[in-house]
């Protein structure tokens, strides 16, 4: 759309054609028409004038609380996308759904990238608004982007640093508040380990809308206890001795590989791969009290039992299902299929595993007993 802009220069006025496609246009015509004040900050790039509309509005009550529920959102969504899920106040999930943002990839500049990320908060926003509920996101943190020489490889870092999480976030939050929405934030640690172990193979969920249930059930204040069936597995000797020969045995390849390879760049990207599987032997060795204790989701800084989720994710998702972050999980399903006997399930999943066999869900247990 085209505006006539008036510039005051001081003695005189000056008038300037500006093209705009501001995501709240007709909110800016309206304060245009009203004769509200509104502030236009002129620069100068390549060339171009680029004028930038910004006004100050009265931010309405909270009318919509977490007492009604949340709407969660799981932003590091594969394939590229956002991963939203629908949580009830007593922690049941409601509904679930994706969005995609192929679209913001494909975008012809930064202009377009904005404009397409408003119009995605503005659905997220009004979804919350339809269902009335709050709306939870985690806090992110310094997130890797990779760098030359890391080893790490070129599609890696791509893929890192086509998205801008925290604009996203922030435009959500932003028009949260304007439509008088609450808006939390919590701690991330784990959301996506405890989705794909505890939610994605009995609710048949995705892993990444499992870890947005979690982050909204984590909102709500729910603390996240290992099943049984997982809790009596980290007492089975068996997994212990299987899980940590397995890593022992890749320790020992990696350590042949990085002694011998000669192109530095192959060398560095093994060296990390060392120090994972290093650490994922330690996790295991680390265990600290009681597994699945129940501050082991929420509090943070490092809470008793928080390396029991851990302990079970490098247990059971390269040595079982042959991937660090694995899409299928229902490979997991026996653990919870039948009573838990020493031993058993790990057997039987090893035996679907060698077979490539698909794992029965016959027996697929309600929700309401996690």
């Amino acid at each position: 759309m085209n505006l006539w802009l008036r510039v005051n220069l001081g003695d005189r006025y000056a008038w300037a054609l500006v093209r705009t496609s501001h995501p709240r246009l007709q909110a800016l015509l309206s304060r245009v028409y009203a004769h509200e004040s509104y502030n236009v900050e002129l620069s100068l790039r390549e060339g171009k004038v680029y004028a930038l509309f910004s006004w100050e509005e009265e931010l309405p009550p909270i009318s919509l609380t977490q007492e009604g529920g949340v709407l969660a959102l799981d932003v590091n969504a594969d394939p590229y996308g956002l991963a939203l899920a629908v949580v009830n106040p007593d922690g049941s999930l409601r509904r679930h759904l994706t969005l995609s943002l192929e679209e913001v990839d494909r975008a012809k500049n930064r202009g377009a990238k904005e404009i397409l990320l408003w119009n995605i908060a503005h659905q997220v926003v009004a979804l919350a608004e339809q269902e009335g509920v709050a709306i939870a996101t985690e806090r992110l943190k310094h997130l890797p982007k990779g760098r030359r020489g890391d080893g790490l490889g070129p599609a890696f870092r791509r893929q890192a640093h086509r998205f801008a999480y925290r604009s996203l976030l922030g435009k959500v939050h932003a028009l949260a508040r304007k439509r008088g929405i609450q808006s939390l934030e919590v701690n991330p640690q784990d959301t996506s380990t405890i989705g794909m172990l505890k939610y994605a193979p009995l609710l048949s969920l995705s892993k990444d809308v499992a870890a947005a249930y979690v982050i909204g059930r984590r909102a709500l204040g729910f603390k996240e206890e290992i099943p049984k069936p997982l809790k009596a597995l980290l007492q089975d000797s068996s997994f212990h001795d299987r899980t940590r020969r397995f890593y022992e045995g890749r320790i020992a390849q990696l350590r042949e590989r990085h002694r011998e390879e000669k192109n530095p760049y192959l060398k560095r990207r093994l060296g990390r791969e060392l120090a994972q599987m290093k650490r994922a032997l330690a996790t295991l060795q680390s265990l600290q009290g009681e597994p699945g204790g129940p501050a082991g989701s929420t509090a943070g800084r490092n809470p008793q039992g928080i390396h029991a989720w851990r302990a079970l994710r490098v247990g059971l998702f390269l040595p079982l299902l042959g991937q660090k972050v694995p899409r299928d999980l229902s490979a997991l399903i026996p653990f919870y299929a039948e009573p838990f006997a020493p031993g058993h399930q790990w057997k039987r999943v090893c035996l679907l595993r060698s077979s490539r066999s698909p794992c029965s869900t016959n027996h697929r247990p309600s929700t309401a007993s996690i």
